[in-house]
C-alpha cells in the first residue's frame, strides 16, 4: 500500500494495465467485510475509469486472509466493478 493507485493509473494511462491494491497485509486478514467492500469501491473509483485495471489483492490471498473477506472482495468487485 505504498503507492496511490490513482496516481499510478494516471502515470501509466494507455501504456500499461494496473492491478491490485486491495490490502492483503492488514485489511483482508483483520478488517471487516464492510471495510473490504469500501476499499473495493474506493479502488475501483480510482483505477477502473477508462479501463486498464484488474481488481485483485495487493499481492496474494495468503493463509492469513479471512475467507469471508476474500468473498467480500470478490462480491464487491462483481457488484461495483462492471464497466458500462
Amino acid at each position: 500500500q505504498c503507492m496511490d493507485i490513482g496516481e499510478v493509473k494516471r502515470h501509466l494511462a494507455g501504456r500499461a494495465c494496473v492491478l491490485g491494491n486491495i490490502d492483503c497485509m492488514y485489511l483482508l486478514p483483520f478488517g471487516s467485510e464492510e471495510e473490504v467492500v469500501q476499499s473495493v469501491k474506493e479502488t475501483l473509483a480510482k483505477a477502473a475509469p477508462g479501463g486498464g485495471y484488474i481488481a485483485s489483492s495487493s499481492n496474494s490471498i495468503h493463509p492469513g486472509c479471512k475467507p469471508e473477506n476474500y468473498v467480500a472482495m470478490v462480491d464487491g468487485v462483481r457488484k461495483y466493478g462492471v464497466y458500462p
